[in-house]
């Protein structure tokens, strides 16, 4: 980066903090008005409307306004007067929180007339309590603001979330820390503990998981379909099952929608190739007592190959350092009252993507003489029916259940010498799940009601793999199995607020315990209980204290079970040190790779620390800082990680066999599939092999990550109507892993291929009627590349966002209702670090940390219908 890219950057990261030329209203001072013009209608509608126009997030329960009406807005107020107009007499209340109005309801009980049931947040089943854990969301207009145009997009601005592991920003061709993009999926990986170690969930429930890393596609969402993503960096196994180590994302979507909006998008990278286009619609229709939502997304992208960036164009043209593909995907949720205390909900998502992507494995013959050419196919789609019981009591059922498949076929065509061999790789993912639960309040405390929410069900899903190879016209079967596991689950959670409002002291504003605990048994692999526990104490109306420790798990994935076993024979010289002692020269060593079936869960246990300010003299600021560990054991890896020490090494003698029976060698070669892989210069003699080392996958790593997280978020009407947001966030992470007990640690962040230790994101938008600006600057920070006995620093990537709106104020005609949108992304043309590579074929760079995409533009257009 230049000099003037690095003061630009400064001057942008500054701004996020003391926005030049902008005059800021003490919180003392009169809220900015709004001229609002609205007529009697459902209330939803108007509420949306108000936020719209007010530039003010607005939240809301679709089940809390359903079937209600909103008298005429019609007048200059403050955002939150238009509220308390709008809700009239119907029974709701309105409060503030972290900057957004909260529109809730009063349910009548015996005790006490006015009971508030608020919206339940990810992080905690019961309703109207915050969790312990941290909670991170992100507001779908909030990310089109940003210029952010799909799902696939977010993964980039959360500095909790790693973007090596399954996603589309991995370029192939090279080691990139044996990370891949199998089918050009999107899928979180947060503290970088994998994308299988996070749980991501569409409206609080479970999706098929994605080709044979267990993560989920959350790609697959068309952007318009999302009402908020609320991401908990957490352990949170004993609410939600497995795979909940690093944390939780749940994408919560639009319960219904009114009306047609259509979105035109077009761009390119300005170097060439990325050229993108994107279509996408929603539409719904509200009615009494229900109403539903439906959105479409069509969207293709070119690659970009080697020869158009600089940095790589030491690459054979052919190779692609970014893939091309088109996806369609499909969006319905739906709901309608049955009567006064049952309701009925619909959730349902398609889709359809397919790319292109080929790795060029020499610098001067193209991919299609020595390479590989990979044209994958994703058909995923689920269905989500749920039926909503209120028997009275201030309780809530829910009965729900889940089937869904995601299926990849990627079809591999690799060169060799210009022959080819056709490969194709199925993989089909099932999920089904049937779930019930309740959540209600049990007795009533000085400091509010304790609630108790309880559930349970069943799980049931499956990983169909099929690997077959072409060539010369004789096809050969090389894999075709079925993994399948069943679980049976239940869980509870305790809120018990001990000091609330009603009877709040010197030092003890809030305090409240919770404690959760879910047990799951999962049919031939474990029986898991998950406890959590804790604590919300706030010692003044400004200060919040948070701590929460739990217990989390992982079940290996299927994959991992099912990996084919290998059977390798070596010769004793690949070992070292030569000549190994206690081996007769020119014996073999049998090595053993691949799955395991007696595979455990995963184990981990966390504790997070946060305390939050949200000063009452300065409205509209909050301030978080969390401090977090994660002491993850069983990991499943390799047991032996250097399989040519292995027969010196201490650490690795418990996967050593010396002397090995002939009886044993037949077992072992029997248990491969393909048998026996003579690589040896000798044919295979029992009574030549001196040893066995078993290198497949046991429970045997173990993981440490610790560090600190730090958000600012400062929201505040500016003098003319306008709105200023501003928003911080950054994070330190510290990790460390232990391939196998007795060995030393290996560092997992800061290196090559690992995350950061620092990542961060800052943003301003302002936002008057016609107009909206925003800017957002992306840090990751740098690396050591210590693959070679000279470490040598990868530097930090920073890239600038510019995004801006123009709204016309026409009411009328074909321009009424239009929003035209200017987006530059990475401005200043940032460009990833140059590696070393053992083979000049490589990819040239980190592409698990820094995107070759360089400066991208893209313009939109948005209609109201």
């Amino acid at each position: 980066m230049t000099i003037s890219k690095k003061a630009l950057c400064a001057a942008l990261l500054a701004a996020t903090a003391t926005p030049a030329g902008m005059v800021i209203l003490p919180a003392s001072a009169q809220e900015a008005t709004v001229a609002f013009d609205l007529p009697a209608q459902d209330l939803a509608t108007t509420l949306r409307a108000l936020a719209r126009q007010g530039g003010r997030e607005i939240l809301f329960a679709d089940s809390d306004v359903r079937g209600r009406r909103s008298p005429a807005v019609h007048g200059t107020f403050t955002v939150e007067q238009a509220v308390r107009l709008a809700i009239g007499g119907s029974g709701l209340i309105v409060d503030e929180q972290a900057g957004a109005l909260v529109v809730r309801a009063r349910l009548q009980t015996a005790e006490d007339g006015a009971l508030e049931t608020p919206i339940t947040v990810t992080g905690t089943r019961i309703r109207g309590a915050s969790g312990p854990s941290p909670v991170i969301a992100l507001t779908r207009r909030g990310l089109e603001e940003h210029g952010l145009p799909d799902m696939a997009s977010v993964s980039r601005i959360i500095p909790q979330n790693f973007t090596g592991g399954q996603n589309p920003g991995v370029a192939g061709g090279g080691d990139q820390g044996g990370y891949n993009n199998i089918n050009n999926s999107t899928t979180l990986n947060l503290r970088g503990l994998g994308s299988d170690a996070t749980l991501t969930l569409i409206n609080g429930h479970r999706l098929p998981y994605d080709a044979v890393n267990q993560g989920v596609d959350i790609s697959v969402i068309p952007l318009a379909a999302l009402d908020r993503m609320e991401v908990i960096t957490d352990g949170a196994s004993a609410l939600y099952g497995s795979d909940a180590v690093g944390g939780v994302a749940n994408l919560i979507l639009r319960r219904d929608y009114d009306g047609l909006q259509t979105n035109a998008r077009v761009g390119a990278s300005t170097e060439g190739g990325n050229v993108q286009q994107q279509y996408s619609g929603i539409g719904g229709k509200r009615w009494t007592g229900g109403g539903f939502m439906t959105a479409l997304d069509y969207s293709k992208t070119t690659p970009v190959y080697a020869d158009q960036r600089d940095h790589s164009r030491g690459l054979h043209p052919s190779q692609m350092i970014a893939s091309g593909g088109r996806q369609v995907s499909g969006v319905l949720t739906a709901h309608q009252d049955l009567a006064g205390w049952a309701s009925l909900e619909l959730d349902a998502q398609l889709a359809d993507r397919r790319a292109r992507k080929t790795n060029a494995f020499s610098v001067t013959d193209p991919a299609t003489y020595f390479g590989q050419v990979n044209l994958p196919v994703v058909r995923s789609y689920a269905i989500t029916p749920s039926l909503h019981l209120r028997p009275g009591g201030g309780w809530e059922a829910i009965l729900e259940a889940t089937q869904g498949e995601s299926a990849t076929v990627s079809t591999a065509m690799r060169y060799t010498g210009g022959a080819l061999l056709d490969g194709r790789t199925a993989y089909d993912d099932y999920l089904t799940n049937f779930e019930a639960s309740a959540e209600g309040p049990l007795v009533r405390l000085p400091g509010g009601d304790v609630r108790l929410a309880l559930g349970g069900g069943y799980r049931r899903f499956r990983l169909a793999f099929n690997v077959r190879a072409t060539s010369g016209g004789v096809t050969q079967g090389m894999r075709d199995a079925v993994e399948r596991r069943e679980s049976r689950f239940g869980y509870g959670e305790l809120s018990v607020p001990l000091v609330g409002a009603a009877n709040r002291m010197p030092l003890v504003d809030a305090l409240r315990l919770s404690a959760a605990v879910r047990y799951e048994d999962y049919k031939g692999i474990n029986a898991v209980a998950t406890p959590k526990l804790g604590l919300v104490y706030a010692p003044h109306p400004d200060v919040t204290l948070k701590y929460s420790w739990g217990r989390s798990f992982k079940i290996p994935t299927l994959q991992q079970v099912n990996q084919s076993r290998e059977a390798i024979l070596l010769d004793e010289s690949e070992f070292s040190p030569q000549p190994v002692p206690g081996l007769p020269p020119g014996s073999t060593v049998l090595l053993l790779a691949g799955g395991n079936p007696d595979l455990r869960a995963e184990r981990a246990t966390s504790s997070t620390l946060s305390v939050e300010f949200k000063p009452r003299f300065l409205k509209g600021l909050r301030i978080e800082a969390s401090w977090f560990d994660i002491d993850y054991r069983g990991r499943i890896a390799e047991a032996v990680s250097d399989f040519t020490t292995a027969l010196t090494n201490p650490v690795a003698a418990d996967f050593v066999t010396f002397a090995p029976s002939t009886s044993l060698l037949q077992e072992l070669i029997a248990q491969a599939p393909l048998g026996l892989d003579n690589q040896s210069s000798q044919a295979y003699d029992p009574a030549q092999v001196a040893a066995v080392v078993d290198s497949s996958l046991r429970n045997t790593a173990r993981e440490h990550a610790r560090g600190v997280d730090l958000a600012i978020d400062y929201s505040t009407a500016l003098r003319g109507g306008s709105q200023l947001q501003l928003a911080a966030s950054a994070s330190y992470l510290d990790g460390k892993r232990q391939p196998v007990a007795g060995q030393p640690y290996e560092g997992r962040a800061g290196l090559i291929f690992t995350p950061p230790h620092f990542r961060a994101h800052g943003s301003a938008s302002w936002q008057g009627r016609e107009y909206q600006v925003s800017a957002s600057v992306n840090y990751v920070g740098s690396t050591l590349d210590n693959r070679f006995p000279q470490v040598e620093t990868i530097g930090a990537f920073t890239t600038v966002d510019l995004s801006a709106a123009f709204r016309p104020a026409i009411e009328h005609g074909p321009l009424a209702n239009l929003e035209f949108r200017l987006n530059l992304q990475n401005l200043l043309g940032e460009q990833p670090d140059p590696i070393r590579n053992s083979s000049a074929s490589s990819i040239p760079f980190d592409s698990t940390n820094q995107s070759p995409i360089g400066r991208f533009v893209s313009f939109s257009v948005t209609k109201q219908w």
